[in-house]
């Protein structure tokens, strides 16, 4: 048998479509309150119907896009209850994730959390809200990746896409850009020292104070 190495196959089309599309909701390119038309989307992209209509499915799934018969699709309006439901189970996951992470994460994993937070503080001295929550999602996916979990990631990324689209609005009317790397130092702190309780209890202190300022920027 010939030693070959694989040649990796390229991605879906519907999976291009979905990165694209999902990439778009999350910076903002396309907007609550507009109705988006498949086709015209579909035109826009390069793409037939078929993926691009995969792909919005996927999205529905997520809770990042609803459907609007015979007009099109939206994003998705949060409500209090989206946000406190939200939140509950990102405890639940993210503490549990945590603890598992301190028991073994790696020097090198740690260097990683340690330049997103470099790159945290630059976009605070800036007074970049957006390239804050870009950096704080690339923070949280990392923990989801040490944690070598597919499926506890997976979960994971779809509520930090959720509170991402919920917390921007939120960080530009009332959290402070330097606290949240405060406590963001305190959770790799945690971590570096291999305290599992402590890691857990800065992580579940981290994301009630995001929830609290989050229902705060909600008139529903």
């Amino acid at each position: 048998m010939l030693k070959l190495e694989r040649i990796d196959k390229p991605a879906s089309l519907a999976e291009i479509a979905y990165n694209t599309l999902r990439e778009s909701i999350l910076t903002f390119k396309l907007e609550p309150g507009i109705i988006y038309n498949e086709m015209a989307v579909a035109g826009d992209l390069g793409l037939s119907r078929t993926p691009v209509r995969e792909a919005l499915l996927r999205l529905s799934g997520q809770g990042l896009i609803k459907f609007l018969p015979r007009k099109g699709f939206e994003l998705i309006r949060y409500t209090c209850q989206d946000v406190e439901e939200i939140f509950e189970l990102r405890q639940l996951v993210e503490t549990a994730m945590i603890r598992k992470i301190a028991q073994k994460v790696t020097a090198s994993e740690i260097k990683k959390l340690e330049a997103e937070l470099t790159v945290q503080r630059k976009a605070a001295a800036k007074n970049d809200s957006f390239a804050f929550m870009d950096s704080d999602r690339i923070f949280h996916n990392l923990l989801c990746v040490y944690a070598d979990n597919s499926r506890l990631m997976c979960i994971a990324e779809n509520f930090q896409d959720l509170c991402h689209l919920m917390g921007t609005r939120a960080l530009s009317a009332n959290i402070a850009m330097t606290r949240s790397i405060d406590e963001h130092e305190m959770i790799v702190e945690a971590i570096r020292k291999k305290d599992p309780e402590k890691a857990a209890r800065s992580m579940g202190e981290h994301l009630e104070k995001i929830r609290k300022a989050v229902l705060e920027t909600f008139t529903d």
